[in-house]
């Protein structure tokens, strides 16, 4: 059975309340995506999203606490995800491994045809003065999960800067992966060969933080 068909039937056996509020939490970004792209993050209001996705003003504030929330909702959840990708790794897993894990199954979801706007991260509209310190904080939430997750994982007790350094690194992969210059870079690579491209910067990125691996590998 193919993965999609699964996760359509794990899908219908959540109870229709909760389904129907995961739908229109869905319906509700995507109708806003399609609006900041279209007009910009600034060219757009809460009763404007409102209307296109045929809800109330409130509907929206009941699912995300302001504008800037709906512009990086999906932001938030990569890093979710990420962090349970790191914290459920199998006992035979260093965190940097599961972490290229992560990395490789994020770069095989990737649309060939659609590479570009199929990255995730940085969209056009998220370069505006007004997202400009969201955006960075977004960063920094993700180096510090992930220092957190590296404390957990060796069971310190008190904050280690190193582990900050090393969370820092990884972070930086996908920093670049999602940021415009990044999208600049593979712009000019025929399309045939751009997902190549991807690849080849991906395994050199990874190998650059092959350093790290006996730090997180070892017994302390």
């Amino acid at each position: 059975m193919k993965i999609k068909a699964k996760e359509e039937m794990m899908f219908t056996k959540i109870p229709l309340r909760i389904r129907k509020k995961k739908l229109t939490e869905e319906a509700i970004l995507a109708v806003a995506k399609t609006l900041f792209q279209s007009k910009g993050y600034a060219g757009v209001t809460i009763p404007e999203i409102a209307e296109e996705a045929n809800v109330s003003v409130k509907t929206i504030f009941n699912y995300f606490g302001s504008k800037e929330e709906l512009a990086f909702r999906e932001e938030i959840q990569f890093c979710d995800q990420l962090i349970v990708a790191l914290l459920s790794k199998s006992r035979n897993q260093s965190i940097f491994d599961a972490f290229q894990e992560f990395v490789w199954k994020l770069i095989q979801t990737i649309d060939p045809d659609h590479l570009i706007d199929s990255l995730p991260g940085f969209h056009p509209w998220m370069d505006d003065p007004i997202l400009e310190q969201r955006y960075l904080q977004l960063w920094e939430n993700y180096e510090k999960r992930i220092t957190d997750a590296l404390q957990l994982e060796f069971g310190y007790t008190e904050y280690d800067p190193s582990l900050r350094v090393i969370a820092c690194q990884m972070v930086a992969i996908l920093k670049t992966l999602g940021s415009k210059d990044f999208k600049k870079y593979l712009n000019p690579i025929p399309l045939a060969l751009r997902y190549r491209a991807l690849e080849k910067w991906t395994l050199k990125s990874l190998q650059l933080l092959s350093g790290i691996r006996d730090y997180l590998q070892r017994d302390d």
